[in-house]
């Protein structure tokens, strides 16, 4: 979900000059940071892991979610935006989120 809102409010305002897509993006980082630590937990990822095995293991994840969720489009538009469609700045992303080696 976090996904879909950031896709949705990027560039937005509220009425009242609030950054709608500011406040989405945050909460993308922190759900995102979320994931990668559980997939630590669950033992799909090691945190020695380099940022590249991160983004290879987040991709299988998403499009395993893609194919059991194929009516989120927002969400699989904004992944391949961010993970796919720049690899350097998803792994980039993914070291300053959990401290991994790039």
């Amino acid at each position: 979900m976090a996904m879909a809102d950031a896709h949705n409010n990027e560039g937005k305002t509220s009425f009242f000059g609030h950054d709608k897509g500011l406040k989405s993006y945050l909460k993308f980082e922190e759900k995102l940071k979320n994931t990668l630590l559980a997939m630590v937990m669950d033992g799909l990822l090691s945190r020695s892991d380099s940022s590249s095995i991160y983004l290879t293991k987040l991709l299988e994840v998403i499009g395993a979610w893609e194919t059991i969720f194929p009516n989120w489009p927002d969400a699989s538009a904004y992944a391949e935006k961010k993970f796919r469609r720049s690899p350097g700045e998803a792994r980039s992303l993914i070291t300053s989120l959990i401290g991994v080696n790039p």
